[in-house]
């Protein structure tokens, strides 16, 4: 009984231990399978992260060098303001560094213009070198060269690439571990970066494997598989192996690459053998400790039960957080039944729709517009026929209170073994306020594209690459296609050569700036040509925008300006040249009238004679102040009169101009006061020859209408005006017959008086007021006047000067100094000079040669410009005084001709011309005259330019 007993507890051990080494051996095969499978998991996922991240980190990097050769190029502008070394030492340092930073990448850069072209590179010393480039050199072959051009397209700047060693250089920072192999695609060319291979020696994938990658890479999506690999070893194995790829684009290389590393499967599992091994031995120990085990049964069941409560209570955590998450979200959970009836809904519904569970579940189709329902019935039928999984839509809800609310639900599909639709379950959210703000965005682009529909502008909307996709029209018939035909091209596809590469540029320059741009076109449109203004912006990152607006009318308003405008012009040069014309034609008579005149003043006279003879000249000289007040009307009204700056002694410039009323003040018995303040700078930097016509004007205005025995008042004060400038005021009074209110603003108007003077006085030609305030705005101030009738008038101005630096020894002459220098008997004999006098004007020729006599010299004459040329050929003259208009040929092109002349190099020719004009004397001057006189000529300014001429031939 005993050896029974024993041997069936050997029987029970022996079946106990075939049931351990079963056990051991079901255990062992799991652990292998689940070891398996994990590693060859894990392998897969550290596969496609490497790749993952070897692809956005190439990427990346490529990308930076784009940006960065993007920026260097619209940069390289900035190089044209520098000098030449400035220019080479930072540009070659710019692209130094350039180079440096992309030295796996990047091989050379070139620099391309027109007319030249250069490259650089950085050899593996850091030796950076220029090198020089063929001028026709092409830069061709897929994905070798890298090309950005400015934005002017004057030059570009192309890199030459070396991408498989860049690709190689980011792939070797990732480590497969053993039995790993890398690749890269280019477009759908497998290239191996590792391992290094013998020569001869290649992988390959195989064709089946290779097509699957192909595809994914065309379509942009990464992937993982298990493949096999052909290695051209002498038995020409097959690797099974583990790939992962992940595509990647190298803007803007036409190419797609992607990366593909893969691991030899057979080395990762085994791994699983060594582990395997452990295991079995751990297993084989594990059956010592079975019995342990087994005491150790119960209380590891109780302590199952503990984690599995555990687990339980954690499961039930996170459907309440779920249960919150709906709340948060204003959304409930429901399900469906294979017959669409909703069997059970969430508690929160009373929180989104106010109803309680059981009223909803009981009349749950009672809260749905009926419309909706057949509609969302109809889209549930279709989704079961094709089986989706997933269906979502939208629709309304009526809550409790009457009120509608908008909810979207998603809804999970079951189906059975045969497919069956059996259940589904769903989310309902409360999406109303969304919604709502959905429709008012409608409303309001709606309200846009009317506003946009009534404008009267043709608006075009493109694409980044100016591509038309959608236009705001209402004139077609300004168009030069219907708008609709030209959705989907190119602005260079739908306007003319060569208005289309000039829009582009246009917009390429808003597309990269931001800023508006404005262009201007023409088009001829059925038959007419027609003026279009073209602005173009950004309307967002993606789009841009065109506004044209007709401006035709404006453009012929504008034309009918220009040409008014040019009318104009010619009549006001027409103008001018009549009173040139009409002031030589007067002047030239003048001239020799009042030269006679003068001459003839100097003879033995009766009283009667002298009375009549001061009539005659007193006649002449006013007439030559009314030409000369309408010639420097004329030049005001053309902007041709400029301030002529000197240096002079402003308060004894305004003694000697009242010095010149003195004889007239004296005759009507008036009484003069100057006062010139203390503060008024002697020495002043002015115009003096029109302050003293401004004078000159105002005070002998005041005196022609003072009645005798009157007053006349002058007073000079002055003010610093910053640094060194200082504003003078004059204030001339008088007690003349004043002037009514309503004629003062009147009196700057050219040709007009407030009345008369005395009896005997000269009325004028009523310009002098109008030039004095004209000619005090040129010189920055303004003519202010108060009068009564009756009662006199106060005149006041103010002009803007500098302090100068007095002269030391400069001095005016008195009357009695200057009296020798007077006498014009015999001024022969201190200046002897040869004379030539050349004038057409009988009068005028007859005037010069007595008066030339009566100095003491016996001139030659001629009568034009060629008797002149011909005079200097036969005789050796000093001094020339040369008519500046004649017939056959005027006094420039005679001064030319005798300036070209041997005899003529070093005579002084001096012009004799009525033209006052400011050009006339520089074109004068310009043509080899020395100097310039105007007519009529005083006898006194004839005899300063022999005296000149005199000490500079000497």
């Amino acid at each position: 009984m005993l050896n029974k007993t024993k041997q069936h507890k050997f029987q029970l051990f022996t079946w106990m231990s075939m049931g351990s080494i079963v056990i051991i051996l079901f255990l062992a095969y799991f652990f292998y399978s689940a070891l398996s499978k994990n590693l060859i998991g894990n392998s897969r996922q550290f596969l496609s992260k490497q790749v993952e991240i070897a692809s956005n980190e190439s990427q990346r990097r490529f990308n930076n060098l784009f940006e960065d050769l993007t920026f260097f190029t619209k940069n390289l502008e900035s190089y044209s303001d520098l000098e030449s070394d400035d220019k080479k030492q930072a540009l070659e340092g710019r692209i130094r560094r350039l180079l440096s930073s992309y030295g796996t990448l990047v091989d050379t850069l070139f620099i391309v213009e027109p007319s030249n072209s250069k490259g650089y590179l950085v050899k593996r010393n850091n030796y950076f070198q220029e090198i020089e480039v063929s001028p026709n050199k092409e830069f061709t072959g897929l994905d070798r060269y890298l090309t950005i051009k400015s934005h002017d397209r004057n030059f570009k700047v192309v890199v030459s690439l070396n991408v498989g060693a860049f690709l190689a250089d980011f792939a070797a920072n990732h480590y497969l571990g053993d039995g790993g192999y890398k690749f890269y695609f280019q477009g759908d060319k497998p290239m191996v970066i590792s391992p290094d291979l013998e020569e001869g020696e290649f992988i390959s994938f195989y064709p089946s494997l290779k097509r699957e990658i192909d595809n994914e890479i065309r379509g942009g999506l990464k992937g993982v598989y298990e493949g096999e690999l052909i290695h051209n070893t002498a038995d020409g194995k097959l690797i099974n192996a583990i790939v992962a790829q992940y595509p990647f684009n190298l803007h803007p290389l036409r190419s797609n690459y992607a990366f593909v590393f893969v691991r030899d499967r057979e080395v990762v599992v085994a791994k699983v053998f060594n582990t395997y091994m452990l295991l079995l031995v751990g297993l084989f120990i594990l059956l010592l400790f079975i019995i342990y085990f087994m005491i150790k049964h119960f209380r590891s069941i109780n302590v199952n039960n503990h984690k599995l409560q555990k687990k339980s209570n954690e499961i039930n955590r996170l459907f309440d957080q779920q249960t919150l998450l709906l709340q948060g979200t204003k959304g409930f959970v429901y399900f469906h039944d294979a017959k669409g009836n909703v069997t059970n809904v969430s508690d929160n519904i009373v929180d989104v729709l106010g109803y309680e569970k059981e009223e909803f579940l009981k009349n749950n189709r009672d809260y749905l517009l009926s419309d909706e329902l057949k509609e969302v019935r109809g889209r549930v039928r279709k989704a079961i026929e094709n089986r989706e999984e997933y269906f979502e839509f939208e629709m309304n809800n009526i809550k409790k209170d009457g009120s509608r609310i908008r909810v979207k639900c998603f809804e999970r599909m079951f189906y059975d073994d045969e497919g069956k639709f059996t259940n589904s379950v769903g989310i309902s959210t409360d999406i109303h306020e969304k919604h709502l703000a959905e429709q008012e965005l409608i409303k309001s682009e709606n309200r846009l594209r009317a506003v946009l529909n009534s404008l009267p502008d043709i608006i075009f909307i493109y694409d980044n690459e100016g591509k038309f996709i959608d236009y705001y029209v209402q004139s077609p018939e300004l168009l030069l296609m219907d708008p609709k035909d030209a959705l989907g091209k190119y602005i260079s596809d739908v306007m003319p050569y060569p208005l289309n590469e000039r829009l582009m540029v246009a917009f390429d320059r808003a597309l990269d700036t931001g800023r508006l741009q404005t262009e201007e076109m023409s088009l001829d449109i059925l038959g007419k040509k027609r003026f279009f203004q073209v602005r173009i912006f950004k309307l967002d990152d993606k789009r841009m925008i065109s506004v044209s607006r007709d401006i035709t009318e404006q453009k012929l308003w504008e034309n009918g300006l220009k040409e008014a405008k040019e009318m104009a012009e010619g009549a006001n040069r027409a103008k001018s040249e009549f009173l040139a014309s009409m002031s030589h034609e007067i002047r030239t008579p003048m001239n020799g009238l009042l030269g006679m005149i003068g001459l003839l003043e100097g003879t033995t006279l009766n009283e009667e004679q002298e009375q009549y003879v001061k009539v005659i000249k007193d006649s002449g000289e006013s007439l030559l102040v009314i030409i000369r007040d309408i010639l420097d009307y004329s030049k005001i009204e053309e902007g041709k009169l400029e301030l002529d700056l000197i240096d002079f002694n402003i308060v004894e410039e305004i003694y000697k101009v009242t010095n010149i009323f003195s004889g007239l003040m004296s005759a009507k018995e008036l009484k003069f006061d100057l006062q010139i303040a203390d503060d008024v700078p002697r020495w002043m930097t002015l115009d003096k020859e029109k302050l003293k016509q401004i004078l000159f004007n105002i005070i002998g205005n005041a005196i022609k209408f003072t009645p005798t025995g009157g007053g006349v008042s002058l007073r000079v004060k002055g003010e610093p005006v910053m640094d060194k400038s200082f504003m003078i005021s004059f204030l001339i009074k008088d007690t003349g017959i004043g002037i009514p209110k309503d004629r003062i603003e009147k009196l700057i108007h050219p040709f007009t008086q407030a009345g008369h003077g005395n009896s005997g006085e000269k009325s004028g030609s009523g310009l002098g007021l109008a030039i004095a305030n004209k000619l005090i705005e040129l010189m920055g101030g303004s003519l202010e006047i108060e009068s009564e009738p009756g009662q006199g008038a106060e005149f006041s101005f103010s002009v803007f000067g500098r302090i100068a630096a007095p002269k030391a020894g400069e001095a005016f002459l008195s009357s009695d100094q200057s009296q020798g220098e007077n006498v014009i008997n015999k001024i022969s004999d201190r200046y002897p000079l040869s004379i030539l006098l050349v004038e057409d004007n009988e009068i005028n020729l007859k005037f010069m040669t007595l008066l030339m006599k009566q100095l003491g010299y016996f001139v030659d004459t001629a009568h034009n410009g060629e008797e002149a040329i011909s005079a200097v050929g036969k005789k050796d003259y000093d001094l020339i005084f040369m008519d500046y208009q004649m017939p056959f040929m005027n006094g420039v092109e005679a001064s030319k001709a005798i300036k070209s002349l041997n005899r003529g190099k070093n005579v002084r020719i001096i012009g004799l011309s009525a033209n006052v004009f400011k050009e006339d004397i520089e074109r004068a001057l310009m043509s080899g005259m020395d100097d310039y006189l105007t007519k009529p000529i005083k006898i006194q300014e004839l005899v300063n330019k022999i005296k000149t001429s005199f000490e500079i031939i000497s």
